[in-house]
């Protein structure tokens, strides 16, 4: 048989290839994973962590001279130590929360005049934080025997992954410091509409994460993970409504950030504490 598309020969080559290559890399991380799971322990963070951000790196084009002032603006704000609260300009936010481990953390829709990195904030992610400053700083009694720290994890090669969770690196560590035990939750804002159930990795992780927190064995460390949805419970395609619907959810650790906004954090901090409360 004459063979006359050699293009579909090689698009389908491509797919080939690129199908082996993506099996390839998780047996090997299914085989690393494997290897590591028995040396898991819980270690002190320290400042040499690839979490922490030393700096920010901006392009702009050297014509945007309103940017380049700006951004200058905001260095020697940093330099100095006069930035405080928040900085705004434009679609730019520089979020100032004092329980996060550095400042600033950067909300910026990315456009082709300037570009930031690390990568900055998304929606959902500055949601939380804002959320989560307002509630420490109104929920003043909650937090009077308490130590509240935050660290946006970064992604892969430098974060704190989970394998277990489909490679999932949560968006955020959150330490609840009480009487001496430390609640470490991992929190991840992000849309659900992608998301077909209650099965999917990222959303059972939660359950995942107590044989963890077992095979570490440390009484003194209480794991946790919760979702944080920024999709509209009643827009999820996927989910057969009743009126079990709100338990369902909580029972896999997905709170609503829009329907439950000035509630979710707490429900976060209260669930954590007393559900494990010896």
């Amino acid at each position: 048989m004459e063979v006359k598309d050699f293009e579909r020969i090689r698009m389908w080559q491509d797919i080939a290839v690129a199908l082996l290559k993506k099996y390839v890399e998780r047996f090997y991380n299914h085989k690393k994973h494997e290897y590591e799971e028995p040396y898991l322990e819980y270690v002190v963070l320290n400042e040499s962590d690839p979490n922490f951000v030393n700096e920010y790196k901006t392009s702009i084009d050297i014509s945007q001279q309103k940017w380049i002032d700006k951004i200058t603006e905001l260095k020697s704000k940093l330099e100095d130590g006069s930035f405080s609260e928040e900085w705004k300009f434009g679609n730019f936010t520089a979020l100032d929360f004092s329980r996060h481990q550095y400042q600033p953390l950067i909300y910026f829709k990315n456009n082709d005049v300037v570009k930031v990195s690390p990568v900055p904030l998304n929606e959902g992610e500055r949601d939380f934080i804002t959320d989560l400053k307002q509630h420490y700083l109104n929920a003043t009694a909650f937090y009077e025997d308490k130590e509240l720290y935050v660290l946006r994890n970064q992604s892969k090669g430098k974060g704190v992954g989970f394998f277990e969770a489909g490679n999932f690196y949560p968006d955020f560590i959150v330490w609840l410091v009480v009487a001496g035990k430390q609640y470490v939750t991992f929190i991840d804002p992000k849309g659900l509409s992608r998301i077909h159930g209650f099965d999917d990795p990222k959303i059972s992780f939660c359950r995942k994460i107590k044989e963890i927190e077992a095979r570490i064995a440390d009484p003194g460390v209480i794991l946790n993970s919760f979702i944080v949805s920024n999709t509209r419970q009643a827009d999820l395609a996927w989910w057969v409504k009743g009126d079990d619907a709100d338990k369902a959810f909580a029972n896999n650790h997905v709170l609503f950030q829009l329907e439950a906004k000035e509630t979710y954090i707490g429900d976060i901090f209260n669930y954590v504490v007393n559900a494990n409360a010896s």
